[in-house]
């Protein structure tokens, strides 16, 4: 399986222990996340962003240690994740991991997560998932899903980021059957009753979640 992994620039208190993430899988560092790459020793295929939270000592640094280093003035129409992601998905992996993504500023965590609800990553969501040291995140498209509960993790969420029909939880302590919600619906606080639950839905997106106090 081929993984890719994006280390973004969020509060490191956030990010969870990455030993079990490194073997097999090829980093690329956005923005703080190549200079938190670097701290943590770290190899990454590629550097991208505006550097706008770098140092002119620290981005030279950046440079003489990493071959891919890609510049992007700060004013453009794409976030600098979002060019992380397309970059990860010029690989054709079978997996994407984003670390980083979530606390700190709002406005940025929000920008992370609506950003697979864009048309231009609609191919992106099968493939992404958000990881921090209190969740674990993936957004689904309409089918059939079987989901592994995570052994740390205790609740498990269902956001409906779009009008959801049709949704069918099995093996959750609260279950539904054939349910409609409308979209920022969210399902909190739900628990996995084995190691493992099925839902389905028939249209919309839903942002599954993970998570542990």
């Amino acid at each position: 399986m081929k993984a890719i992994h994006i280390m973004v620039g969020g509060p490191v208190e956030l990010v969870p222990p990455l030993d079990s993430y490194l073997a097999d899988a090829e980093w690329i560092g956005i923005d703080g996340g190549a200079k938190r790459l670097l701290e943590f020793d770290i190899p990454m295929k590629k550097a991208l962003g505006d550097f706008d939270s770098l140092s002119a000592e620290e981005l030279t640094q950046l440079k003489q240690r990493v071959r891919d280093v890609t510049e992007f003035p700060a004013e453009k129409d794409l976030t600098d994740t979002e060019i992380g992601l397309m970059a990860a998905m010029e690989e054709k992996p079978d997996v994407i991991r984003i670390f980083g993504a979530t606390g700190g500023r709002m406005d940025h965590l929000l920008a992370n997560l609506m950003m697979l609800t864009k048309p231009e990553f609609r191919q992106a969501v099968p493939l992404v998932e958000i990881i921090d040291c209190y969740n674990w995140m993936k957004m689904y498209l309409p089918g059939h899903h079987e989901i592994q509960k995570l052994q740390e993790m205790r609740y498990a969420a269902f956001i409906t980021m779009e009008n959801v029909t049709g949704l069918t939880l099995t093996g959750f302590k609260y279950p539904l059957q054939n349910a409609t919600f409308p979209f920022a619906r969210a399902l909190s606080s739900n628990e996995f009753l084995q190691d493992s639950g099925t839902f389905s839905f028939d249209s919309g997106l839903i942002l599954m979640i993970q998570s542990k106090d």
